[in-house]
């Protein structure tokens, strides 16, 4: 979909929580990498902080020298589901992309959802799905978390989608609304999202992702799962009192 005549715009949500030194260098490069592999786009780049407490705004200063980047500092840790609703709510592109700041999967599946979204246009939101690869390099703990998700996506989304955690997602604009009507702020706000996605019958499609090389797996503390175990939990009883509600 064009307008104005004008390329295609997209968006890519970037949540950013105290990254790891070398942050700004790895998003510059992967900015060149995809602004040249999609040059017959217009990308914008919007990174939504979540309340980092270590981030040299000197170089996000010079990131924004860019007109195609913007910086939306969020000074309260909210969480990456906050992070991301946030920044889509700023993105002004006909397809957006989420992914994490470090872009763990590089470019090569954002190049592949936009060619999904230019190719199917019935399709309208896809997910990176994670190979048996990627699991291999999880420390052990995570790798338990996921496969216990695994089971529980498969009872929840009713089959159809495993993989709901990779951190990537692309959508178009006209669903940008079941984005921002999620109440959930945490990791595990895109089951929220994709059990709403399923049950509006919207075409969902996938692309395999795997993880750069370089990519350093952290654990998730006791604090963290607890959070998240909550939220989980809420989700599933909001969709039970939903569907008692029908």
């Amino acid at each position: 979909m064009k307008k104005n005549n004008l390329p295609q715009l997209i968006s890519i949500v970037l949540p950013c929580y105290n990254p790891v030194d070398g942050w700004c260098q790895t998003l510059e490069n992967n900015i060149t990498e995809l602004n040249g592999r999609l040059s017959s786009n217009r990308i914008q780049y919007i990174i939504s902080n979540d309340g980092s407490t270590r981030l040299d705004k000197s170089k996000v200063c010079v990131l924004t020298e860019s007109d195609n980047v913007i910086f939306l500092d969020n000074m309260v840790n909210e969480g990456k589901g906050s992070a991301i609703r946030k920044g889509t709510m700023r993105a002004d592109g006909d397809i957006i992309i989420y992914t994490d700041i470090d872009f763990p999967f590089g470019t090569d599946p954002i190049v592949e959802m936009v060619k999904i979204f230019n190719e199917n246009p019935e399709c309208w939101f896809v997910y990176g799905n994670r190979t048996s690869e990627y699991f291999k390099k999880l420390p052990l703990k995570r790798q338990l978390i996921s496969k216990g998700l695994h089971l529980l996506n498969r009872i929840f989304l009713s089959g159809h989608i495993t993989d709901t955690q990779a951190g990537i997602k692309g959508l178009r604009r006209e669903i940008l609304p079941e984005v921002q009507r999620t109440k959930t702020n945490t990791f595990v706000f895109e089951i929220e999202l994709i059990r709403k996605l399923i049950k509006k019958k919207v075409d969902i499609q996938s692309v395999n992702v795997f993880a750069n090389p370089s990519i350093i797996f952290s654990d998730f503390s006791l604090k963290v799962l607890f959070r998240e175990a909550v939220s989980l939990s809420r989700i599933f009883m909001m969709s039970w009192a939903w569907n008692d509600a029908l």
